[in-house]
């Protein structure tokens, strides 16, 4: 039932209206029925299905089973393997606790590829030393291979393998520690078990690195960016560019010539032009506008400080710019068959693709949650359906924070933005209770525009059309309570329903003006991508660089540090890793 505050009956009808706006109880759900109003859509809260994983019943007399039950490896600069472990005991309980690398008939191959790939790690973006190959190496030729120091060799050896594989798939960090907000489900487990006794028995153990490796477009092409970095960073340390004043167009310096180079050094030029010829050409302020686009300047081709602070960034620092980029890019899905939707939050773009290899992509500006306290969240979800002239249930937080103190000191503030009270009732199941709510009806004033497009998520974020459309032309457009506006939401409404029988583009613009809010269920569902790069391969396979506008760089950074930093365990030459009574397995 809608409340309508000149219907109110109070004794005191001056404060009837503020009364009622103070009394509005907002209950943390993800959507709720109203009593009376059947054109709100229901979202059902998406249910997680545990499969248990098999209990593995770990011998403690065993030497190796001794290890495992530690979690902590005394032999391993990094201790701790308790983010492997479960892998660790599937993987010895398919070999009944016993060795698997230094065996009577140990493969020598097995082992040399096992320290191939742990010093590969680099070309991943990875640091080899977390792997430690250096002992590993040492250990695999040590004389002292016998007893319980083989067992323990053997355990460590695995665990490297294993933090290497997991941290190649998944990422060395989870998304959470950087923002809070991420709402990424981890990807599915491999049976890294079955997994690598295949390939240690078939002598194939390089295969399991395509296998672990993520398959997505993103990650693929920084890598292949990274190999080329990773060239350039063992070459000498380039001369400085320090031209010690603006270069314009047209203009003559000497260090033209070192700008050339440094633009044929960046894959940005192919052509070096006259090395004698000082002058800033044409085709020389082509690329330095092509950098500048890149690298989120404005490019406008003028050689200033941002500019030549850009071209003064070592091969060194840029390896780490597409390192971190790769961490990020570890953590999302792989490329899906048919169509997906992505928002680049540093980018203010969204891209929608029909398929992987979409070469012509829709591409739209796009607004985002503003930093710090409104951020945009990192997610994973499926599109469900869209709304066409929604209402806007205005979230708890904006309402108490934003309309409520305009409210007290207007009482005719709600009626004149069309905000109305709606009184809900949750199901029993949800303890059956009665509360009040308030909500925006459809219309010029509601801030969700003609439509939305809804991919239920636990952050309650979702996109949709805006009536203040000059914000697009801003350049920095991070100023929204967390969802993301589009631009131009009629042709993303087309690429959503395309393939839905009965929505045209004219079927489209009228529900579009409609007067009355339409539910419309896909009948294929679209996976939408939040992601946040900073460093990017466009759709162009450009590389891009944009401001890091939630300050989450640093917080990676220093993340990723703090996994790299090592701590040496001291190790009596004749330590025994035996619980006690254990025996030893000839």
């Amino acid at each position: 039932m809608i409340i309508k505050l000149r219907s109110l009956k109070l004794a005191n009808r001056r404060y009837a209206w503020l009364a009622l706006a103070i009394g509005i109880v907002y209950l943390q759900t993800d959507s709720v029925w109203s009593a009376d109003d059947s054109i709100l859509g229901v979202e059902s809260d998406s249910t997680n299905i545990i499969i248990p994983t098999p209990t593995i019943s770990i011998p403690a007399d065993n030497p190796i089973g001794a290890v495992l039950l530690s979690k902590r490896h005394p032999l391993l600069r990094h201790a701790d393997f308790g983010r492997v472990s479960e892998s660790l005991n599937q993987i010895y309980q398919n070999s009944d606790f016993q060795p698997i690398w230094l065996t009577p008939n140990r493969s020598e191959k097995n082992l040399h590829d096992l320290i191939g790939i742990l010093n590969n790690a680099p070309a991943d973006g990875l640091n080899s030393t977390i792997y430690e190959a250096d002992r590993i190496q040492e250990w695999i030729t040590s004389p002292n291979t016998e007893g319980n120091f083989l067992f323990s060799y053997d355990v460590a050896l695995t665990i490297s393998l294993v933090r290497y594989l997991n941290d190649l798939r998944e990422g060395q960090m989870n998304p959470r520690d950087v923002q809070n907000s991420a709402h990424i489900a981890p990807k599915p487990a491999l049976d890294i078990g079955n997994l690598l006794k295949q390939h240690i028995d078939s002598q194939t153990l390089t295969e399991l690195v395509s296998i672990y490796e993520p398959k997505n477009k993103q990650y693929q092409s920084l890598k292949m960016i990274l190999n080329s970095l990773q060239q350039l960073a063992h070459l000498t340390e380039p001369e400085v560019f320090k031209p010690g004043r603006v270069l314009r167009p047209g203009d003559r310096h000497p260090q033209i010539v070192l700008l050339r180079q440094y633009l044929k050094n960046m894959g940005i030029s192919a052509e070096t032009g006259d090395i004698d010829d000082n002058v800033y050409d044409s085709e020389l302020v082509s690329a330095v506008k092509k950098l500048q686009i890149q690298s989120g300047l404005k490019p406008d081709g003028v050689i200033g400080p941002a500019t030549i602070k850009l071209f003064n960034q070592s091969p060194v620092e840029r390896v780490a710019q597409i390192e971190l980029a790769m961490e990020r890019a570890r953590w999302i899905p792989d490329d899906i068959d048919g169509p997906m939707i992505l928002v680049n939050i540093p980018a203010f773009e969204l891209w929608a693709f029909n398929s992987a290899d979409d070469p012509n992509p829709l591409s739209m500006k796009v607004i985002v949650g503003k930093a710090p306290n409104n951020q945009t969240p990192l997610l994973w979800e499926e599109m469900k359906y869209l709304e066409f002239m929604p209402y806007w249930n205005i979230p708890k937080s904006i309402f108490q924070k934003e309309i409520l103190p305009k409210a007290r000191n207007n009482k005719g503030y709600l009626a004149s933005q069309n905000i109305e009270l709606v009184r809900a009732k949750l199901s029993e199941e949800k303890g059956g209770v009665t509360y009040t709510r308030a909500r925006q009806r459809p219309g010029k004033k509601n801030p969700l525009g003609r439509v939305k497009f809804v991919f239920p998520n636990t952050a309650d974020v979702y996109m949709h059309d805006t009536p203040s459309k000059a914000a697009f032309n801003r350049q920095r457009r991070d100023l929204s309570h967390g969802c993301v506006r589009v631009s131009e939401p009629e042709r993303l409404a087309e690429f959503v329903l395309g393939d839905q029988k009965g929505w045209d583009k004219e079927k489209i613009s009228q529900a579009m003006s409609a007067s009355k809010t339409r539910h419309v269920t896909l009948k294929r569902t679209i996976p939408v991508l939040f992601y946040y790069g900073t460093t990017f391969v466009d759709p162009e396979n450009r590389l891009r660089f944009y401001p890091d506008i939630y300050g989450l760089d640093e917080q990676m950074r220093n993340v990723l540090k703090n996994i790299g930093t090592m701590t040496t365990v001291a190790v009596d030459s004749d330590k025994q890793l035996l619980a006690p009574g254990a025996q030893v397995t000839q």
